[in-house]
């Protein structure tokens, strides 16, 4: 009696050792895609620590003995303008990464879960400049910035990195899908008003939408050597 009441063991299904299978597959590409991408970064910060006759004498991937040496020479350099060269990278970036997101946040909201004359247009416009080439408008915002005596400023750098044709349109698509219509209208029943829809139900429902907007103008204002010069 009791063993007709232990439970038979069930044997996994074909689709399921299938679909394992696959999962380690996948683990395993994404594994090597890392090893691929993080091989030479670690190279340059090995190379950092080694002094010029360990930096081809020595294997790559072990740490050398001038870190401390390559540090003090780094930072005599120009009486340490290096330093203000990342202070400048990080603020840069950072400020104006945020910012960016901030902009995105608010028009995209606003392009999708808003009816106004000339949305259509707007965001049309807004398309446009995605496909536009950054390196093309390099000229004219010189060009306007020296107009207004902001060449040369922190503001001349910034201005330009906040707005974000294509951050808009990423915020605009993801409010699009993640922000439901039902949930704004059962808040406007309960008395909220526009901006208390938006910092207290849309932007948390927003945030990893958001959080990828900002990493991906945090890249291109890093890598954007061009403006800043």
């Amino acid at each position: 009696m009791s063993a007709l009441l232990v439970e038979p063991r069930v044997k996994p299904s074909v689709s399921a050792r299938a679909a394992r299978r696959t999962s380690w597959l996948s683990t395993f590409l994404l594994l090597l895609g890392a090893v691929y991408c993080l091989g030479p970064v670690l190279w340059v910060v090995m190379a950092a620590t080694k002094s010029r006759s360990e930096l081809f004498s020595t294997f790559t991937f072990l740490p050398g003995s001038g870190l401390l040496a390559n540090l003090s020479e780094l930072s005599a350099y120009r009486d340490g303008v290096y330093w203000l060269w990342m202070l400048n990278s990080g603020l840069y970036a950072g400020v104006g990464a945020l910012l960016s997101a901030a902009v995105s946040a608010v028009s995209g909201y606003a392009l999708a879960k808003y009816s106004f004359p000339g949305r259509g247009a707007v965001f049309t416009v807004i398309l446009a400049g995605v496909l536009m080439p950054p390196i093309t408008l390099a000229v004219p915002q010189y060009l306007l910035l020296a107009k207004v005596d902001l060449a040369g400023s922190y503001w001349s750098v910034l201005l330009p990195s906040i707005l974000s044709p294509y951050g808009i349109y990423l915020a605009r698509v993801y409010a699009a899908a993640a922000v439901p219509d039902e949930v704004l209208e059962a808040a406007r029943v309960d008395g909220a008003r526009d901006l208390r829809l938006f910092t207290s139900i849309a932007l948390p429902m927003m945030r990893p939408g958001l959080v990828t907007i900002f990493l991906f103008q945090f890249v291109a204002i890093w890598n954007n050597f061009l403006l800043p010069y």
